[in-house]
């Protein structure tokens, strides 16, 4: 994980299934990057295989960022997405890097 000037960017390990270690790994992270601000982030899916029903859980209940702009290429990275709908934080799936950085850097919710 990066801060790019006020934008948390997170990468997972392609080929991995997240677990609540990853979870909790990437919490402590932004903790430690964001100073307690609550600041956008966003996150790269691509190439997971999937996500075990505890880590969702910890997403789900997570509240650390403003909003996350969740960039993904497949199948696999829209079903994760679609877990994280009801998570406390606002977020978003792109295939675009791009749009994933403009949406999450707005402030104005859309």
């Amino acid at each position: 994980m990066e801060d790019r000037g006020g934008l948390l960017v997170l990468w997972w390990v392609p080929g991995s299934r997240l677990t609540p270690a990853d979870v909790l790994g990437s919490y402590e992270a932004i903790r430690e990057l964001s100073d307690g601000y609550l600041v956008p982030l966003v996150a790269h899916l691509q190439g997971l295989v999937g996500i075990t029903a505890h880590a969702r859980s910890l997403l789900l209940e997570g509240s650390l960022t403003s909003r996350v702009a969740l960039v993904g290429t497949g199948p696999v990275d829209q079903v994760i997405t679609g877990f994280l709908e009801q998570a406390l934080t606002e977020s978003r799936y792109f295939t675009s890097v791009s749009d994933a950085v403009a949406w999450a850097r707005c402030s104005r919710p859309s």
